[in-house]
């Protein structure tokens, strides 16, 4: 009986250590893909905790991709918030949903033009196809190609081509936002 317990608290540790350098290996850039699609830090940081939490409460079966398998983790609890926060600004007025938040910019004006530009491109991603959005958010969230193809699941060899399909279709729904 004691072989068998001092096995499960060495496992216990183990994870616990193993966890601990994940979770400082890749926060930084789970935190960056989640705040470039929801853009807030609060809910950021809330979403990044969640995919710690998924990856802490069960893990990937295959660790040799941990990167890939987190960031579609973050991407995907992103895009389910976005789609959350707009289900709900349906049921608000106009005036309930436009609260700003006090920063410590020193021009109030263009944190405010930020913000705007922001939900912009938010809406943009919204109305695109799912995989071209994630692709988007997560290149310019600084993956490489390697990357990319493995957090999504797709060929190595198709990234260039799908990117560049992803960021017309983007260039043309943005300047109808902008035009409209």
């Amino acid at each position: 009986m004691t072989v068998t317990a001092e096995k499960i608290n060495f496992n216990a540790r183990h994870s616990a250590r193993e966890f601990e350098t994940v979770f400082e290996d890749h926060w930084s850039r789970v935190y960056n893909v989640v705040f470039r699609l929801v853009g807030d830090q609060d809910e950021a940081q809330d979403l990044a905790l969640e995919t710690f939490w998924q990856y802490y409460r069960k893990p990937p079966s295959k660790r040799e991709n941990l990167s890939g398998w987190l960031y579609r983790v973050a991407v995907n609890l992103g895009f389910n918030a976005l789609r959350a926060r707009k289900r709900r600004s349906n049921y608000e007025t106009e005036a309930g949903s436009m609260v700003i938040e006090e920063q410590k910019a020193a021009e109030p004006e263009q944190e405010i033009v930020l913000a705007e530009r922001r939900k912009e491109v938010q809406d943009v991603l919204g109305q695109m196809k799912p995989q071209s959005a994630k692709l988007l958010v997560l290149r310019y969230s600084g993956l490489t190609y390697t990357e990319l193809a493995a957090a999504l699941k797709i060929n190595p060899a198709s990234v260039g081509k799908m990117l560049a399909r992803a960021q017309d279709d983007f260039e043309r729904l943005f300047s109808l936002v902008e035009g409209g």
